[in-house]
């Protein structure tokens, strides 16, 4: 991004690349983690889950390039390694379950961190809203993305209660 697309994001653009190195850490570990899921599970719905862990890591890397996108626009530096995510995340990493089959708790992680990404992308609309409109609606969509799965990760825990 040029100097005026850097200018108009307002004074606060330190804060917020540092806020999109928190988000992309956090999106690289979900990918990560919804990638090793889909290896990982086993059992009788495994496949179906399997599959579904699949594509939602293939959005998590979406995610995760999108930020990296915005942090550069604004002049800032991408975190650079992955050793750095979970020491960065907003959100903390939900270690995939001893037991393959334990399809049940791979589910309830995976809900418990799109609560808690819904919640920093709220807060991240929140703080560019009527300041740096690219992040603004940048976060906007990611929230988007986050309340769907979420809903998604709810109706599929509906069969196991």
């Amino acid at each position: 991004m040029g100097q005026k697309g850097r200018e108009i994001a307002g004074p606060d653009v330190g804060d917020i690349v540092s806020l999109l190195n928190q988000a992309a850490a956090f999106e690289g570990l979900a990918a990560y983690r919804y990638l090793h899921l889909s290896k990982w599970a086993a059992g009788l719905n495994a496949p179906e889950i399997a599959e579904i862990f699949g594509r939602l890591s293939g959005e998590e890397w979406g995610h995760m390039s999108r930020i990296m996108d915005r942090v550069i626009e604004l002049g800032g530096r991408p975190l650079t390694r992955p050793s750095e995510w979970e020491g960065q995340s907003f959100g903390k990493y939900y270690e995939p379950p001893k037991n393959q089959a334990d399809l049940k708790s791979m589910v309830m992680d995976s809900l418990a961190s799109e609560r808690v990404a819904i919640e920093f992308y709220r807060d991240l609309v929140r703080k560019t809203e009527g300041k740096d409109a690219v992040t603004y609606y940048l976060a906007l969509e990611l929230l988007g993305d986050e309340v769907k799965d979420e809903e998604y990760f709810e109706r599929l825990l509906e069969g196991w209660k």
